[in-house]
């Protein structure tokens, strides 16, 4: 990849991560200048912007241009202004610009702006071998006032005489430059974003790191892996569709992309989206009037994979469309594969006829990593950072329960830049002072409580019968308490979140982080539920129901 289609793909997985007025001031103007020996340089529109992201997002930017290129990066911003679309036309730029600046009229001229004014006929005019200089200011005012969506006015019928002809050759080049750019204006900004011809070139790009070879397998994700090169291996004839699940960080978009890599290695057309870009393609095929070209290139392809299904949910036109492109695809045996935060089932906005679809298939969850598995992750990372890292340290490490891997690299890369910036050994100790405000911020619990003493208080403040907490029902007066009850198992005691779902009815891992985060949600939302949940807790470590 070149400099412009990295910075490209690094805007798309930035935008989701800075908030949308953030991205809009800062990252809009940006493109790249250059990326040669490891040093990737942007351009940006002024110094204030150069400032603003030195400070604020150099590390952020740092860290995407080094997952997408899969080496050491180092990050430049460079304060210029963008050359005009080309000088080829003959025109110096010195000389053009004075064009743009139409309020400038020389002595004699018309003193106000021309809003919708008619210049006077030649035949008032005597000299109009003086016009010739005036000509790129008109034909630069009539641009500038098009590009305020001012309708352009009938041309005035001139006489012309051949005293004109040497401003007309004059400015040749000029004219037909803009009689060429005009209609480029009026053209609809989005009618090249199909091109049904090549399905697959539309589709975002995959990091080229996130291979199977790449993909560190145990036993929290051995189910996932298997069956992700399984498909990989048969595409549309084994396991259609595949569906991946799992919390955030854990590896599913990992093995979405090496799924891609293996289609692609065989020649097979492959198409890699999100829900979001899916959505919005659908958005602007709908009103350009483009849905044919749109569903061409969703459905002339051998593969298709799909990040972060569950944000359809809701849509209707989206889940109508993907429904359509579903069932194309599977009927002509091409090979589907999805990924989503939780189970079709734990969707709840989700159509039944795609809910029922994604079941059609296979479901394979993606856990977190047990303590081998951590250790494992580690070491790979160090050998693809190619840096030297004591194994007592990686135990440090890996030690604390860890919920997602990119949190526990970011520990890793986090452990490394301090020992470098300070200049200092890895040692166990130095890893302390370094993760002292991410290991420290949650302190270990040293509460006595078990799941059954969380459980019987919860169903003695809220005057519930456990059967029915740990039943199907979701009337308000049950759903409520079970959620407590998640939260508060896996705040105050050990358990690990398959202990907490068999204690609960034996419900999925990811119905008790929904709802753990639905209850920590309230909690930071209404002060009523905090007070709430502290005397549910007061109440169980005092034994006083």
């Amino acid at each position: 990849m070149n400099a412009k289609q990295i910075w490209q793909t690094a805007i798309e997985r930035l935008r989701p991560r800075v908030n949308s007025a953030v991205f809009t001031t800062w990252f809009q103007g940006t493109s790249a200048l250059s990326f040669q020996d490891g040093v990737f340089i942007i351009r940006v529109p002024t110094t204030f912007a150069k400032a603003q992201l030195e400070t604020r997002f150099r590390e952020l930017i740092r860290s995407t241009l080094i997952d997408i290129t899969g080496g050491p990066v180092e990050v430049r911003f460079e304060v210029t202004k963008e050359q005009p679309a080309s000088s080829d036309n003959g025109v110096d730029p010195n000389t053009s610009r004075p064009a743009k600046r139409t309020y400038r009229l020389s002595k004699g001229r018309l003193s106000a702006p021309l809003r919708g004014k008619r210049v006077t006929p030649p035949d008032t005019t005597p000299a109009l071998n003086s016009m010739a200089s005036s000509a790129p200011q008109e034909n630069a005012y009539r641009q500038k006032k098009e590009d305020y969506g001012i309708p352009p006015r009938p041309p005035v019928n001139y006489k012309q005489d051949q005293t004109m002809q040497p401003a007309t050759s004059q400015y040749a080049p000029y004219a037909e430059k803009n009689a060429s750019a005009e209609p480029a204006r009026k053209e609809p900004p989005a009618t090249q974003e199909y091109s049904p011809v090549h399905p697959g070139a539309e589709g975002l790009l995959m990091n080229p790191r996130y291979t199977f070879s790449a993909f560190i397998v145990g036993k929290s994700n051995k189910l996932a892996h298997a069956t992700s090169l399984a498909v990989a291996e048969n595409p549309g004839r084994i396991y259609n569709p595949l569906f991946l699940y799992g919390g955030v960080g854990l590896g599913k978009t990992h093995l979405l992309h090496a799924i891609g890599h293996a289609g692609e290695s065989a020649g097979l057309h492959v198409l890699y989206t999100t829900s979001e870009k899916f959505t919005n393609e659908i958005i602007n095929a709908i009103r350009f009037q483009k849905t044919e070209e749109f569903r061409s290139k969703y459905r002339q392809i051998d593969i298709l994979l799909v990040d972060d299904i569950q944000f359809i949910a809701g849509k209707e036109s989206t889940e109508e469309e993907f429904f359509h492109t579903f069932n194309s695809l599977h009927n002509a045996n091409k090979q589907i594969v999805v990924t989503s935060d939780r189970p079709p089932k734990a969707i709840s906005s989700l159509q039944d006829r795609l809910r029922s679809r994604f079941e059609w298939g296979l479901l394979a969850d993606v856990q977190p990593p047990e303590y081998e598995h951590r250790l494992a992750i580690l070491r790979s990372k160090c050998d693809s950072l190619r840096f030297t890292v004591p194994a007592s340290v990686i135990e440090y490490i890996a030690r604390p329960v860890c919920s997602s891997v990119r949190e526990l690299e970011g520990a890793l890369n986090r452990v490394i830049a301090y020992a470098t910036l300070h200049d200092a050994p890895l040692t166990i100790s130095l890893a302390a002072q370094a993760l002292e405000h991410i290991y420290d911020k949650k302190p270990p619990t040293t509460s006595n409580l078990t799941i059954n003493d969380v459980l019987d208080g919860i169903c003695r403040y809220y005057n519930v019968d456990q059967e029915l907490l740990r039943g199907k029902q979701r009337d308000r007066d049950i759903v409520w308490p079970r959620q407590v009850a998640m939260y508060l198992m896996r705040e105050e005691t050990t358990a690990s979140l398959l202990q907490i779902g068999t204690a609960l009815g034996g419900r999925d891992h990811t119905t008790i982080m929904h709802g753990w985060e639905k209850v920590h949600a309230e909690m930071g939302n209404n002060d009523q539920v905090r007070q709430e949940i502290a005397s549910v807790l007061e109440s169980l470590q005092n034994h006083s129901f």
